[in-house]
């Protein structure tokens, strides 16, 4: 196998499955803090301010939000150097477009507009770009919201891919409100995941609910951030089944005359908070921007583990940016690195956040972290347990050895083993205690090893869906036919996964440093899988996972 500096699990079972992915939940109502909304007269110029940054055709960019988030920045880097922004600029100073409604399709197509929720579709404001093309942009919408006390539900219409395309080809979609929404820190509302019951090959137009509680009556800073990859693009935003600021629909503002709103904000933060295995050396990195009132010269305080570093960091200010570096103790012998920023802006107010990350401290040899033998049901034989993900797993999961399944013994010994149904209902909660790596939020390096033996052909079979949260439309790694993999040449192969036989399957996962999948089949390498991404929507893995999982067969 590969030299991965990684955990590890491990699986024996004899499966007979035809089956995808898990169901989604609906989003709960989420709740706007106090403090953020404007007195109901402050709204000014009705409508919504809208910017869009768009990639070359050419470039390999991964479909996410952070994506979104650092080119409608300016920082998205590719291969190292900074994209090359081709939208075109509207006509405010800051190169919005003044729009009235939110209903958007990448080519204002009459028969796509069909397929939408709402006629008269226009195209996205700046796309196509300088380059002529309709992909690899993202489009942010800023707006103030006339709310009333107590919850709304608004709707947003956005298109689903193929599940299998790499990168994915699903739009994206983020709502964000705050007394400045552009901020790192602002309060999230709303995330489009697709859906568990979105057409696994089609190209679909999709409503998304979200529902939000305002705490009193007034008006809210929102921003919508909307990306898009290489497939269809379209985004109408509405409620009450009418386009928001349409006649008889909530009311949306350009500006806002609240003192507090739209001041200087955290754009950007490096290392993100919350995550792990950051390398000692990297150094932090924040970038504050100006909006309507702009940071004071020489009001930022920095401080490092308690201690205020402001002295050793550097400040720099460029134009509408402030830029703030700070490299930490390289040898430092603590993973704990806790952040504290304060700054003031022209208004006068003053700012102040906190969050904290951890670093690596020094190379870990490989771990096995789970070990699953089934000698003794789904008990973990180094681990946590695997659980029953629902009652027909457990009614219609066997359990035996090779022999008294009168099935080929595993390397001529017998062995136990677990049977796993044809069934659209199954599944095994994965609690595989790997903790976040890599520098990002999830598990971005692990190595998955199972002794496997399909019962029949055709078809195609989930392995492992290693992301049931951030993605229950589709598994991670299948089984199909004689080769495994997920996606647009995922499966390549030399085909040698041959059904009613034994095989010892790996997937080595590294989406940091070498941003690589390596797949193996009976110690024969298969391929070596790019491009990936770090935190990878579909391939880096969440704290619980799922083992075989629930959707529909396909010939």
């Amino acid at each position: 196998m590969a030299d991965m500096k990684v955990a590890s699990l491990s699986l024996r079972l004899v499966a007979s499955v035809q089956i995808f992915a898990c169901l989604a939940s609906a989003q709960n109502p989420v709740a706007i803090p106090e403090g953020i909304a404007g007195a109901l007269d402050t709204g000014q110029n009705r409508g919504f301010r809208v910017i869009s940054a768009q990639a070359p055709e050419s470039t390999e960019i991964p479909n996410s939000f952070t994506r979104a988030r650092q080119q409608l920045n300016g920082t998205l880097t590719s291969g190292g150097d900074i994209v090359t922004n081709e939208a075109e600029k509207g006509t405010n100073l800051d190169g919005s477009f003044d729009v009235d409604v939110i209903n958007f399709e990448r080519d204002a197509n009459p028969e796509v507009s069909d397929q939408t929720g709402y006629p008269d579709d226009t195209e996205f404001p700046g796309i196509p770009g300088t380059g002529g093309h309709t992909t690899l942009f993202a489009t942010e919408v800023m707006t103030f919201l006339e709310l009333s006390a107590g919850e709304h539900t608004f709707g947003a219409q956005v298109f689903v891919g193929r599940v299998d395309t790499s990168p994915s080809d699903d739009n994206g979609f983020q709502v964000f409100t705050g007394t400045n929404p552009r901020d790192f820190f602002a309060t999230e509302l709303a995330t489009f995941v697709r859906p568990a019951d979105a057409p696994a090959f089609g190209i679909t137009p999709w409503d998304f609910e979200l529902k939000i509680t305002a705490p009193v009556a007034g008006v809210y800073p929102i921003r919508l951030v909307y990306w898009s990859q290489a497939g269809a693009a379209a985004l109408e935003f509405y409620e009450n089944n009418k386009l928001v600021n349409s006649d008889g629909s909530i009311a949306a503002f350009r500006e806002s005359s609240t003192a507090n709103h739209s001041h200087a904000y955290i754009a950007e933060v490096s290392p993100p908070p919350g995550v792990a295995d950051i390398a000692p050396a990297e150094p932090i990195s924040v970038s504050l921007r100006d909006d309507k009132t702009t940071v004071t010269d020489g009001s930022v305080k920095f401080s490092f583990n308690g201690v205020d570093v402001t002295d050793q960091a550097t400040v720099v200010k460029s134009g509408a940016s402030t830029t703030i570096t700070y490299q930490p103790p390289v040898a430092r012998q603590s993973e704990r690195n806790e952040i504290a920023l304060e700054y003031m802006d022209s208004a006068g107010q003053t700012f102040a956040r906190e969050w904290s990350f951890k670093n690596a401290l020094g190379e870990k040899p490989p771990k096995v972290t789970g070990q699953w033998d089934f000698s003794d049901g789904l008990k973990a034989t180094i681990g946590a347990d695997l659980i029953f993900n629902d009652s027909v797993s457990e009614s219609d999961t066997e359990f035996g050895t090779t022999t008294s399944f009168s099935i080929p013994d595993i390397n001529g010994e017998p062995a136990d083993v677990m049977f796993v149904p044809v069934d659209t209902e199954v599944g095994y909660k994965l609690m595989h205690g790997i903790a976040p790596n890599g520098g990002g939020r999830f598990v971005n390096r692990y190595t998955l090893i199972m002794d496997v033996m399909q019962v029949g052909g055709g078809g195609a079979s989930a392995i492992i869906q290693s992301s049931p949260k951030k993605n229950p439309g589709d598994a991670t790694f299948f089984w199909q036919r004689s080769n495994m993999g997920q996606g647009g040449g995922g499966y390549n192969g030399d085909g040698s996964f041959t059904p009613d036989e034994w095989h010892r399957i790996g997937f080595a996962v590294d989406l940091t440093d070498e941003k690589v999948i390596t797949k193996w089949v009976d110690g024969v390498l298969q391929d070596e899988w790019k491009p990936q991404s770090k935190d990878h929507v579909r391939r880096a893995m969440e704290p619980e996972a799922i083992l075989f999982c629930e959707l529909h067969p396909v010939s």
